[in-house]
């Protein structure tokens, strides 16, 4: 099998993943449910982690030095940049009911009610609760989307082997447990079931198409062009790896009640398995 068949065979996995994880919740979101949902997210997080930190840096660096002969840190500050895209997207650019919503312990909808009274205790009825619900899965999904897009079109630019399976290994680490918060959110929130298919549906289709658009984008260059947009990409979704696995998974697993010496040591055991592949990859 070659790279480009791998690549498409992993993303109709991908796309069932994601797909399964979200229609999970629908019928029933247990307190059981979402038990195991944070322990998976924490051992994605050190998946995440070793992978962005270990191959994707490691390897960036060195196709811009080696590859590209630049000696400028370019890996670095590309990482960064995407890091602090990221944070001001979800932490700044959201407006604070949807910045209140996707970030919401275990996915559950503050009271809007409260949430948007002004300073001197006046509600604002600037939009009502009703229509807040109705907005906050599409913040939510475009908060998702994101990560999905840059890692997908990491995948998809790939000529290596190794690093189609890598960079396999860490989405389908996270894409079925966000799925699966998605799932549990969209139940709890009542949102009707076809509107919520459509969104889990999207949701699903985020990476593949990334991966797509990679492929396409790699097969139409090739020699310096070609390693330069596999070396930016790998850049941008090692800084992106980081901060799911710092921000988007870690910041809120950790505030949460519950065993977090298994969730630290679930995720220090998947970043040890990232740096144990690397021995061989």
């Amino acid at each position: 099998m070659g790279v480009i068949e791998l690549k498409l065979a992993l993303m109709a996995l991908i796309l069932a993943s994601a797909w399964i994880g979200g229609l999970i919740p629908l019928g029933k979101a247990t307190s059981q449910s979402s038990h195991f949902l944070s322990l998976g997210n924490a051992f994605a997080a050190g998946i995440f982690l070793g992978i962005g930190l270990i191959h994707m840096l490691g390897e960036a660096s060195d196709t811009w030095r080696t590859s590209l002969g630049l000696d400028y840190p370019m890996a670095l500050l590309l990482a960064g940049a995407a890091f602090l895209f990221l944070l001001w997207f979800e932490h700044v650019a959201l407006q604070d009911r949807f910045h209140d919503a996707v970030h919401a312990p275990g996915g559950i909808i503050p009271d809007f009610d409260h949430a948007t009274s002004s300073a001197n205790g006046t509600p604002n009825t600037e939009d009502s609760p009703a229509q807040k619900i109705a907005l906050y899965p599409y913040a939510l999904i475009v908060a998702l989307s994101i990560h999905s897009l840059i890692a997908g079109i990491t995948m998809g630019a790939q000529n290596s082997i190794a690093n189609v399976l890598l960079i396999f290994v860490a989405i389908a680490a996270h894409k079925s447990t966000a799925g699966f918060a998605l799932g549990v959110s969209l139940a709890r929130n009542a949102v009707p079931r076809g509107r919520a298919l459509r969104l889990i549906g999207l949701f699903s289709v985020m990476t593949p198409i990334g991966i797509i658009v990679g492929l396409l984008v790699t097969d139409a260059l090739d020699g310096r062009a070609q390693i330069l947009f596999q070396a930016v990409f790998l850049s941008l979704a090692a800084g992106s790896f980081i901060y799911i696995a710092a921000f988007d998974i870690l910041r809120d697993e950790f505030l949460q009640p519950g065993p977090r010496a298994v969730k630290w040591l679930l995720t220090a055991v998947g970043y040890a398995l990232m740096g144990l592949l690397a021995l061989w990859l």
